[in-house]
Parts: C-alpha cells; sequence; structure tokens
C-alpha cells in the first residue's frame, strides 16, 4: 500500500483501497455466510474490477 501511494499518489491507494475491501468482503460472505449476489451488485463488482484495472494500468511517460 506505501509503495502505490509513493508511486500514484494518496487518491489512486484509497480508491484501490474501497475496491478491494468491496470485493474481499464480498467474497467472504459468498464463502462464510452462503450470500448470494443481485445482477445489479454483480455488474457493480465487475464495474470496480475494471475501474481499478484501469486505474493500475501501467501508462508511458511521454518525453519532452
Amino acid at each position: 500500500m506505501l509503495r502505490l501511494m509513493r508511486e500514484g499518489g494518496l487518491g489512486l491507494a484509497v480508491s484501490i483501497s474501497a475496491i478491494a475491501q468491496l470485493i474481499l468482503a464480498n467474497i467472504i460472505a459468498f464463502l462464510v455466510f452462503n450470500e448470494r449476489l443481485t445482477g445489479v451488485q454483480t455488474a457493480g463488482l465487475a464495474l470496480g474490477l475494471v475501474a481499478m484495472t484501469l486505474m493500475m494500468w501501467p501508462t508511458k511517460a511521454v518525453a519532452p
């Protein structure tokens, strides 16, 4: 997490942390409490994963 804060900034680190906590909470709810997600909730998780992937996608530095 510290590496992510140094390289990407605090905003990126907090966003990634929030999405990761959401996904992990749903995995625990599914495995431990046998919870089921609705279609809208599943779509929200998928969008969160896409957002996290796009935020962490490496970008090339443009030479001045």
